[in-house]
């Protein structure tokens, strides 16, 4: 859902990000994802290591 969302939001508001930052579209794109994983990652071991799962 995380990854629909963050891809609508590159196309939609593409070119008001691409005159805001003169980062390439992709990167930021893969930049969220891969920020988004981290913190997925994160919290699972948190949870695991406190008895949750």
């Amino acid at each position: 859902m995380v990854a629909i969302t963050s891809t609508a939001v590159v196309i939609y508001f593409g070119e008001w990000i691409k005159n805001a930052n003169p980062i390439n579209l992709i990167v930021l794109l893969l930049l969220s994802h891969i920020i988004y994983i981290g913190i997925r990652c994160y919290v699972k071991d948190w949870m695991e290591e406190r008895g949750y799962y």
